[in-house]
């Protein structure tokens, strides 16, 4: 195809999992890697995907489905239609349904096999959610560690996470940089940095630049703060994250497909002392996805307990303590 001005091409195709060819193009496409843009498009928005809804009472999952999606009784008792001719000789219905009538490109690219640790539509509602950002900032960065990762940086105040960044083929120094730039425009209270691969020479340069009250190192790879329960610092961020996703609470994050791509890639397992353990990005990437960096960013916001000003207050002040427990 010539390479000229008002030339089209579009790749069209129904998602079938990860690691071939449309995927490869799908990713790059969402990351702003290729000339192509990615675009998706839902079964709902398809007129002819309804069904007559005499007599149907939805089940809680297609409550939660409605109020997420905008979807209305035709389109619930299409898709309960659809999943029961799915649903013959032992197949999983609902992961057919996803897979041939996904609501989001995550859906379409699903896999099998395995438990994400974090369900898509926890993901969705939080891409959709507003909540004001209040509270101290904490900023995580994942530097890119080799090949075709990427550096990600993203901020987070209480249920508020925003302004993901993502950077290509950058140098420590230039992470550094970039770090060192955000620390003096924006004075967040904590920066955690993944220490792995380039992150331990980010690290150090920040530290040499003065910035030893705000970062943090973490090593993914490390002891868990809770030892009983996860087998490392990695796994424990993402419980947290995970946590953090599901509360009764709303939060907010970025509403970018990448992200949420990332959040819901991992799987988990349990070792033989009932640890939580979450799957490895090496595991990862042989499954057909890309490093997790963005999502790894969020998590990093999760690594360490902050202790604010007003906290160092409370503990210093034992009356105003047995004040506020009401003792």
């Amino acid at each position: 195809m010539p390479d000229e001005a008002d030339t089209e091409i579009i790749l069209e195709s129904t998602a079938n999992g990860v690691g071939n060819f449309f995927y490869q193009q799908w990713q790059q496409a969402e990351t702003g890697a290729s000339p192509f843009q990615a675009i998706f498009v839902p079964w709902f928005w398809q007129d002819e995907y309804r069904k007559d809804p005499k007599g149907l009472r939805r089940s809680d999952e297609e409550q939660e489905l409605a109020e997420i999606f905008g979807l209305d009784d035709h389109q619930i008792a299409f898709r309960r239609s659809k999943i029961a001719e799915l649903s013959a000789d032992g197949i999983d219905g609902i992961f057919a349904f996803r897979q041939e009538y996904p609501m989001t490109a995550q859906e379409a690219f699903q896999v099998s096999g395995g438990d994400s640790l974090i369900r898509p539509e926890l993901v969705v509602q939080a891409r959709k959610n507003k909540v004001l950002a209040v509270g101290p900032l904490i900023i995580g960065v994942d530097p890119a560690r080799f090949g075709d990762d990427r550096t990600a940086i993203v901020r987070r105040r209480g249920r508020s996470a925003y302004f993901l960044e993502v950077f290509e083929n950058l140098s420590t120094m230039e992470v550094a940089g970039i770090v060192h730039t955000l620390i003096k425009n924006e004075n967040p209270d904590q920066v955690a940095v993944d220490v792995g691969g380039l992150g331990a020479g980010v690290v150090d340069r920040l530290l040499e630049l003065g910035h030893d009250d705000v970062v943090v190192p973490i090593n993914f790879g490390s002891a868990a703060l809770d030892p009983q329960r996860f087998v490392n610092r990695r796994a424990e961020m993402w419980w947290n994250m995970k946590d953090w996703l599901g509360s009764d609470v709303p939060v907010m994050i970025p509403d970018r497909d990448d992200l949420h791509t990332d959040l819901c890639a991992p799987q988990y397992k349990y070792d033989s002392n009932s640890r939580r353990k979450l799957e490895s990005k090496d595991d990862i990437k042989k499954r057909g996805y890309r490093s997790t960096d963005c999502a790894d960013a969020l998590a990093l916001t999760f690594a360490e307990p902050l202790m604010t000003n007003r906290d160092a207050e409370l503990i210093t002040q034992p009356t105003i303590v047995d004040k506020v427990a009401g003792y």
